[in-house]
């Protein structure tokens, strides 16, 4: 396997994962406070989980070669 394509996995694999991250915080937060049930501790569960996400994606881009 290539350079370049390691690189295009390693940029999939990140862009996966955002775009996970930010469902996981439009379906378990945004929803629910639009819809006026808002429970603290489900939002303090996918604020840790959005961050976890968020800490591999920029691992994984760190990963990136020139």
């Amino acid at each position: 396997m290539g350079k370049a394509n390691r690189n295009e996995r390693r940029k999939a694999i990140a862009t996966t994962l955002n775009a996970l991250s930010v469902a996981l915080v439009i379906s378990a937060v945004l929803q629910p406070l639009a819809s006026g049930i808002l429970d603290i501790s489900r939002v303090v569960l996918v604020t840790g989980l959005f961050l976890v996400l968020q800490i591999v994606l920029h691992y994984v881009l760190a990963r990136v070669e020139d």
